[in-house]
C-alpha cells in the first residue's frame, strides 16, 4: 500500500465533497496550490504535522486522511530478505 497515494486519493476525495477548490484548500490551509496538488497526486512525503494541519483545514479527523479506501489492494507479506511471499493459490497443499 503506497500511503503516500492514499494520503492524496483522501486529501482531493474530502477537499471536493467539501466543494473547495484547491486554490481556495490553500488559502485555507496556508500551504501553496502546487504543494497541494503535489499531494493529492502521491509526490509528496507529509509529516504527521503536515497531514494534522490538511486535516485541520478540511474540518476532518487526521484519521479520515490515511482510512483506506477502495482502490487500497492487500498488501502481500514480506519473506525475511525483502522477497515477497507467493499469493496463497500458488501455495503447494500441505498434506
Amino acid at each position: 500500500m503506497d500511503m503516500r497515494r492514499l494520503v492524496g486519493r483522501n486529501v482531493r476525495r474530502i477537499r471536493l465533497e467539501k466543494g473547495l477548490t484547491q486554490e481556495a484548500f490553500a488559502e485555507r490551509s496556508g500551504f501553496s496550490q502546487q504543494y497541494l496538488s503535489s499531494l493529492e497526486r502521491g509526490t509528496r512525503n507529509p509529516t504527521v504535522v503536515t497531514l494534522f494541519e490538511r486535516a485541520s483545514a478540511l474540518g476532518v479527523s487526521h484519521v479520515a486522511l490515511v482510512e483506506p479506501d477502495g482502490e487500497v489492494k492487500a498488501a502481500t507479506p514480506m519473506r525475511r530478505g525483502g522477497r515477497r511471499k507467493p499469493s496463497a493459490e500458488k501455495e503447494p497443499d500441505d498434506r
